[in-house]
């Protein structure tokens, strides 16, 4: 049995012409398939397509959240539910080829636990900022983290069901689940593939958006933030020592010191750095408190399996 996970939010247009083609290429393949869809709080028809093609295919069936809680969220909930030997997780815009599930399953059918797809290719345009601040991102993440998290792959993947179980087992709130891969181990291969277009809508990760991962990232899987904070501040504490002696000597001297403007500047620098020291430690503490509720990642309103199966 091989599960394929889609998270879905506002993809209405997008899912049927989806649907299709991995149905398509998965009836050649030599094994069971099931479809999982994770319909994450959509606010358009998105369910509506969903349930008609669950209704049509015997394979297919979804699960719906009371409200968005976001795309690592619903691809958990795929993995909890998820039965299969093999979970194949892709994106509902149609830029993850369903042509690559076979050549996942080739890399699994070779021992492989964790086969990630890598972008070769990228067809839709990409602005060179976004391009820009993803390659910093992840020179940034390796450098704080204590994981090695391969740059330029998204969440089109297959995992073993042994990596499947350890990341049930994991209770972070706040996930960040190309970082949970990396950190699990196990052997794992690359292929690349040709980055599609999408056919309908727009993306639904804005800059925003983008930059909560990004921070969620750097703060999973390593106090190394905490440390360069404390260095932070031990060196400008240091510089602010050395300026004394000036103070003083000035003062002898019978000079004033004077330079408002330098001194307002060096005030805004230092109130800048102390902020954002204190911004540092807020998102850790924050993390206890949000992991302290206890409260679960996602809420199901709906659960829905074909009467056919």
């Amino acid at each position: 049995m091989i599960s394929i996970i889609i998270p879905v939010y506002n993809e209405e247009q997008n899912i049927p012409n989806l649907v299709e083609k991995i149905q398509d290429s998965i009836s050649l393949i030599p094994y069971n398939f099931e479809l999982l869809v994770i319909n994450d709080g959509s606010s358009d028809n998105s369910i509506s397509e969903i349930r008609k093609i669950c209704n049509y295919y015997r394979n297919c069936y979804f699960i719906s959240f009371s409200r968005n809680f976001g795309q690592q969220n619903a691809l958990l909930a795929g993995y909890d539910y998820a039965k299969g030997d093999a979970v194949i997780t892709m994106d509902a815009d149609l830029q993850n080829p369903p042509e690559m599930i076979a050549h996942m399953i080739k890399k699994w059918e070779l021992g492989y636990e964790i086969v990630l797809c890598k972008r070769k290719r990228i067809k839709q345009d990409k602005t060179v900022l976004k391009g820009l601040t993803s390659k910093i991102f992840y020179k940034i993440l390796r450098f704080l983290s204590d994981v090695n998290i391969e740059s330029n792959s998204p969440d089109f993947r297959l995992l073993d069901s042994r990596v499947v179980q350890i990341i049930r087992q994991i209770q972070d709130y706040d996930v960040f689940l190309r970082g949970i891969i990396s950190w699990v181990g196990f052997q794992r291969a690359t292929i690349y593939y040709d980055h599609g277009l999408r056919l309908y809508g727009q993306t639904k990760y804005s800059f925003l958006k983008m930059a909560n991962l990004a921070i969620a990232g750097l703060t999973s899987f390593s106090v190394k933030p905490l440390y360069i904070a404390i260095y932070l501040g031990l060196f400008f504490s240091i510089i602010g020592l050395l300026y004394v002696p000036y103070v003083i000597i000035s003062y002898l001297n019978g000079g004033s010191v004077d330079g408002w403007s330098s001194l307002i500047i060096t005030i805004a620098f230092f109130g800048g750095v102390q902020l954002l020291i204190l911004g540092i430690m807020g998102v850790y503490i924050g993390k206890i408190f949000m992991q302290g509720k206890g409260r679960p990642r996602y809420v199901i309103k709906e659960v829905y399996y074909p009467t056919h199966l």
